[in-house]
């Protein structure tokens, strides 16, 4: 080997030696940057004009319409403008409706929270309840608030603080009543 070879082969050395730690240094430049970023919490899907089904053993319990939808990377989902959700019975009648101002879903409590001029009405029995804020739970067909609800049914107005019911609206409790309402007497027949 000659002295030219030796010179330039440790040059290619010291060359690639340089390069690997330029390489090295953009390399830890660019994970410094990455860690730096603001990470990304929009939406990942957006959904306009929004309709879907719900249904079990083939037929459908819920639809729900929102002119928009948007679904996070967590899975929760946000509906900005407004939701309405219709509830049928086993042959397909619309039982009850509930509209909201402002909805979201959080997956992790696999709970609906309908916010701002909430109105669910019992279609079949004339019941409407009007609030603030609901929180509907699919898997146990509840409905329920801590918030100021107002009843109307054909025959009373009932208020109160806080509401459980069923999604349905048939069965209903207001926790914290207030105001005036009628108190049935039932009478026994006893032959």
């Amino acid at each position: 080997m000659t002295i030219v070879e030796e010179i330039i082969g440790k040059n290619k050395l010291i060359l690639a030696l340089l390069c690997a730690y330029i390489w090295g240094s953009c390399q830890m430049q660019n994970n410094k940057q990455l860690k730096d970023m603001p990470k990304y919490e929009g939406a990942i899907i957006t959904t306009q004009n929004l309709k879907t089904a719900f249904s079990d053993s083939g037929k459908v319990k819920i639809r729900m319409e929102a002119p928009l939808q948007e679904e996070f990377a967590d899975g929760n989902q946000v509906f900005r403008k407004g939701v309405v959700l219709n509830f049928y019975d086993q042959y397909h009648q619309n039982y009850a409706r509930l509209t909201a101002n402002y909805g979201k879903f959080d997956k992790a409590k696999n709970q609906y929270t309908a916010i701002g001029n909430v109105i669910v009405q019992n279609l079949k029995e004339n019941k409407k309840l009007n609030t603030e804020e609901l929180h509907w739970t699919p898997a146990n067909q509840k409905i329920f608030t801590q918030k100021f609800v107002t009843i109307t049914t054909p025959d009373e107005i009932l208020k109160g603080e806080g509401l459980e019911a069923q999604q349905d609206f048939s069965f209903y409790k207001i926790l914290r009543p207030t105001g005036t309402f009628k108190i049935r007497k039932q009478t026994k027949n006893l032959e």
